[in-house]
C-alpha cells in the first residue's frame, strides 16, 4: 500500500489515529498501510510537542482527558507547570512554578486570579505541522473526491523537512468568512464532538484549501496548500482578536496589505 505522504509503498505495522489518542480519539483512524511507519515515527515527535507543551496541553487538562496510556495530561506551557486531576475530573487543573508578574486581579473572597499563558512555547511549527497531518489524513479518510482535487506537495515537503520553511496558522476566537463543512462524518463527527473536537474544510480556489480545527475552546486555522499570505487577509478582517503563528508572519501579512493597496492605488490612477 502506499503511503499518502512520502508517496512510498509500505507494510506499515503502526496504526495511525487521524487524531492523535491523547486528544481522546480512539476510532477515528487511518487504514493500515495508508502512513508507513517512518513517516508515523516523524509525526510522533512533533504531535508530542504541540500536545505536551502549548496551550492544547491546557485544554486536555481541562478536560479531563487521559493521554494514550491512560495518564492524566501533564507538561510545561513556558516555565508553568500544567497537571491534569488524576481522577479526570473537568476543570480541575494544577499548576506549578507561577510567576507572580503573570498573576494578576487576584481576589481574596473568591479566591480567584487571572493567569496569563503563553499560547506556544517556540513550537508553533510542531502544531503547523499537526495541523497539516490531520487535515490531510482526514481528507484522504473522508474526503476523497477533494482529496484527490488538489496538489499537496509543499505540504509533504514541509512535514519530510525537505522544506523547512515556516508554515503560517491563526488562532482565533471570532467568526471565519465563508462557509466551513465537516470533513469526518456520521459516527466519526460524533466521536469527536464527545471532547469537543471538530475538523472544517473550505474550498476556496485552486491555491486555497481552509482547514478548521477545534478543540475544546482553541480554534486554528491553515491553509493545506500553501505559505500565501491572500486567505489571512480576508479571515483577519472580521475578528480583532485572531493571531497569527510564526509571530513574523505578522509583519509579512502588513507587509502585504501595505503592499496590495499600494497596487490598488496605482490602478486606480490609471483608469
Amino acid at each position: 500500500m502506499e503511503c499518502i505522504f512520502c508517496l512510498k509503498k509500505n507494510e506499515a505495522k503502526s496504526i495511525e489515529h487521524i487524531v492523535s489518542e491523547s486528544l481522546g480519539n480512539t476510532i477515528y483512524l487511518m487504514e493500515r498501510g495508508r502512513v508507513c511507519d517512518a513517516c508515523n515515527k516523524r509525526f510522533a515527535n512533533f504531535e508530542r510537542e504541540a500536545l505536551s507543551s502549548t496551550v492544547l496541553l491546557m485544554e486536555r487538562a481541562r478536560m479531563g482527558i487521559p493521554n494514550k496510556k491512560g495518564n492524566a495530561a501533564q507538561g510545561v506551557i513556558g516555565k508553568i507547570g500544567i497537571q491534569g486531576n488524576k481522577d479526570f475530573l473537568k476543570n480541575l487543573v494544577t499548576l506549578g512554578g507561577l510567576p507572580q508578574e503573570e498573576i494578576a486581579d487576584w481576589d481574596p473572597q473568591k479566591q480567584t486570579f487571572s493567569l496569563k499563558l503563553p499560547a506556544f512555547d517556540k513550537n508553533e511549527v510542531a502544531v503547523s505541522k499537526t495541523l497539516l497531518k490531520i487535515g490531510l489524513e482526514s481528507l484522504f479518510t473522508s474526503k476523497r473526491k477533494v482529496f484527490k482535487k488538489y496538489d499537496f506537495t509543499q505540504l509533504r515537503q514541509f512535514l519530510d523537512n525537505s522544506d523547512p520553511t515556516e508554515w503560517p496558522m491563526v488562532v482565533f476566537s471570532g467568526k471565519t468568512i465563508g462557509t466551513f463543512e465537516s470533513i469526518p462524518i456520521n459516527i466519526h463527527k460524533y466521536h469527536l464532538s464527545r471532547f469537543r473536537c471538530s475538523l472544517l474544510f473550505q474550498e476556496k480556489d485552486s491555491r486555497t484549501l481552509l482547514f478548521k480545527f477545534s478543540y475544546g475552546g482553541i480554534h486554528m486555522m491553515i491553509n493545506l496548500l500553501n505559505r500565501d499570505l491572500d486567505w489571512l487577509e480576508e479571515q483577519q478582517a472580521p475578528a480583532t482578536h485572531d493571531t497569527i503563528y510564526p509571530a513574523h508572519y505578522r509583519k509579512k501579512l502588513e507587509k502585504h496589505l501595505e503592499k496590495k493597496a499600494k497596487d490598488v492605488v496605482v490602478a486606480t490612477a490609471k483608469k
